[in-house]
């Protein structure tokens, strides 16, 4: 009968850690808002398609890169937070495309650099890092739409490969996504759809189909939590 004890135990102990945790960084694509700025992050809503033993922590700040999170401080509370078996889902590139001193990078040099630096700090943790690739623009504008984060996807996506890490491509899958709906379609996802001009920023409607589009994406990955992630969410985010 211990013996058997034993085996269960050891049984218990040899299944895969589920995530306690995710951590969300990047820029105002991601962040939380209040009303009543118009704008949501696609972190704000997403939280309903993970299973209830998840927690979300959204550190996702407005007008961050890489760079400036880093170098402001505000990495440093979600890196001590980190438990073992935690995710650290990493979104920048929109501002990183800025030329202005304290955001903007190189795509194969700073951005690759910073983006190394959450990387090694979530692994020394025992978190596991997942790289996404910045949600595309609606291409209202000139220098708009696919293709208008240059080579900043590129980049994360062959860091991503060099150093063994998850990534989502969600720039590819929200470029699709906008040519599926169509124009008139994606650009009332936008905040262009209330003020005629911008369109990075997300209503609460565009949020929760960029929300969508990542939750399928995790679904996907060959991690544990793949299987604590619904195929529709629990509530209305």
């Amino acid at each position: 009968m211990k013996f058997r004890h034993l085996l269960l135990v050891l049984s218990l102990f040899a299944q895969p850690v589920l995530a306690e945790t995710v951590f969300l960084i990047g820029d105002s694509t991601v962040a939380n808002f209040s009303p009543p700025d118009p704008r949501n992050g696609w972190g704000q809503v997403i939280a309903p398609y993970f299973t209830p033993e998840v927690t979300l922590r959204n550190f996702a700040l407005s007008g961050r890169s890489s760079k400036s999170f880093f170098n402001e401080g505000a990495w440093a509370p979600v890196a001590a937070a980190i438990q073992p078996g935690d995710y650290v889902f990493i979104q920048f590139g929109h501002n990183d495309e800025k030329r202005d001193a304290e955001r903007g990078t190189d795509p194969f040099a700073g951005y690759q650099e910073y983006l190394s630096r959450y990387i090694d700090d979530t692994l020394k943790a025992g978190g596991i890092p997942v790289l996404v690739t910045p949600v595309e623009r609606g291409g209202m504008k000139k220098n708009s739409g696919p293709g208008s984060h240059g080579r900043y996807p590129e980049a994360m996506l062959e860091l991503a490969s060099k150093r063994g890490v998850l990534s989502i491509d969600l720039t590819a899958l929200s470029a699709a996504h906008f040519e599926k709906i169509g124009r008139s379609a994606t650009i009332k996802l936008f905040i262009a759809s209330i003020d005629g001009k911008d369109d990075t920023h997300f209503t609460p409607a565009g949020a929760k189909e960029i929300a969508q589009l990542v939750a399928q994406a995790i679904r996907g990955l060959d991690t544990p939590l793949a299987k604590q992630v619904l195929e529709a969410p629990r509530s209305a985010p």
